[in-house]
C-alpha cells in the first residue's frame, strides 16, 4: 500500500527511524509538491506503509560496519527473511532475528523459571517472550527480560532471581 500525497501523487520514504522496542517513526516526503509527513506508531502498524526492503538508519548502520565481502550476503539473508516474516521495514532488532533464523536462547536461569509457569500458559508465556528478544534484538531470553514482561503484563514482579 503506497501512501499518496494530497496532490495524488506518491509519497517517498525519506527515513525509518527506529525508536522504543518496537516503535519507528517513518518520514515520508512528496517529490512533486514538495510536503512532507510522518509517521510514528508500532512497527506492525508502519510496515504496510512502505515499500518492501525498506531499511532503517539504524539497520542501515549496522549493516554498513560489515566487511565489504560480507554485507551482501547479509543484506541477502536479511530481506529474504523480512520477506518470509511479511515484513517490509528491516530494523536492527529483524536484522539480528534473521541473523539468527528467528530463534532466540535461553539463559539455564530461564529456562528454570519457565518450568515454573503453570503448564496452561507456558507455550503463551514462551511464545511472548522469544517475540520480545527477538524484537529488541536480543540473542537471549534472560530472568531480567521475564521479570520486565511480567511486569508489563501483569503489574507485579517479584524481585527474585
Amino acid at each position: 500500500m503506497a501512501v499518496e500525497c494530497g496532490c495524488q501523487q506518491p509519497f517517498r520514504v525519506e527515513e525509518i527511524e527506529e525508536l522504543a522496542s518496537d516503535e519507528v517513526f517513518a518520514r515520508f516526503h512528496c517529490d512533486a509538491c514538495g510536503w512532507a509527513v510522518g509517521a510514528e506508531g508500532p512497527l506492525k502498524e508502519i510496515d504496510p506503509l512502505v515499500p518492501p526492503n525498506t531499511w532503517s538508519d539504524e539497520a542501515q548502520y549496522h549493516l554498513s560496519r560489515l566487511p565489504p565481502y560480507l554485507a551482501p550476503l547479509v543484506r541477502d539473508e536479511v530481506e529474504a527473511f523480512a520477506r518470509d516474516q511479511h515484513y517490509q521495514i528491516m530494523t536492527f532488532s529483524r536484522m539480528v532475528a534473521a541473523r539468527n533464523k528467528g530463534m532466540v536462547e535461553w539463559s539455564p536461569d530461564a529456562e528454570r523459571r519457565l518450568a515454573n509457569v503453570p503448564s496452561g500458559i507456558r507455550t503463551m508465556a514462551k511464545t511472548e517472550l522469544e517475540r520480545t528478544a527477538l524484537d529488541r534484538g536480543m540473542p537471549e531470553v534472560t530472568v531480567a527480560l521475564m521479570e520486565e514482561v511480567k511486569t508489563r503484563y501483569f503489574g507485579m514482579a517479584t524481585g527474585r532471581s
